[in-house]
């Protein structure tokens, strides 16, 4: 364990049984001047990375300085935890416009594709034949009175969950090529602001 001092070990893997010994205490103790941050940096922020080829775990911004790392590493690793961050975010935005959208069990998918598929060949059918569209066959009069009135209706909904697709498809890509390409968090916030 080369490079990484006791006390910040001791900061990173405290004692289970000390950890409210802080907090009881935190009221007979006089409060201490906070020291000033330099511009854009947390420095009670808990950072993991590597430098020079040490490992800090766990260590606040405060003490990685200390330990002689420059700014612009402990810059970069933040910036990449908000990229991780806003990549997740965008992920579960999406997600959770698509369920809005549709049933969410598996194989969900490919019941609706094979239910567009009869849709459209029970249509196109001069003489079609519910024998030949069991998915039809096995709705019609649950959702629909007519195997006509049922394909189209699956049709429809194929259509409008295509144009909806193709809306969050472009939120996707261009949220996800903003965060990628953000140089600062600033511009990953600002990306994420679509989202809003």
């Amino acid at each position: 364990m080369t490079g990484i001092p006791l006390e910040d070990l001791i900061e990173a893997y405290p004692d289970p049984l000390q950890r409210e010994a802080p907090a009881l205490l935190a009221p007979l103790a006089p409060e201490a001047e906070p020291e000033p941050e330099p511009p854009g940096l947390d420095l009670g922020e808990r950072l993991t990375l590597t430098h020079e080829g040490v490992t800090y775990a766990a260590m606040t911004a405060a003490r990685l300085l200390a330990a002689g790392v420059p700014e612009t590493a402990i810059s970069a690793v933040r910036l990449e935890q908000a990229k991780a961050a806003a990549r997740a975010a965008l992920a579960e935005h999406v997600a959770a416009a698509r369920a809005s959208l549709i049933t969410i069990l598996p194989g969900q998918e490919m019941i609706y594709l094979a239910k567009e598929a009869e849709a459209l060949d029970w249509v196109s059918a001069p003489s079609p034949d519910l024998a030949d569209h069991p998915l039809l066959s096995a709705e019609v009069g649950v959702t629909a009175e007519t195997a006509d009135q049922l394909a189209q209706l699956w049709m429809n909904m194929g259509a409008l969950w295509r144009a909806a697709a193709a809306q969050l498809e472009a939120l996707r890509l261009t949220v996800g090529a903003a965060i990628a390409a953000a140089q600062t968090i600033e511009e990953v916030q600002n990306a994420c602001e679509a989202l809003q």
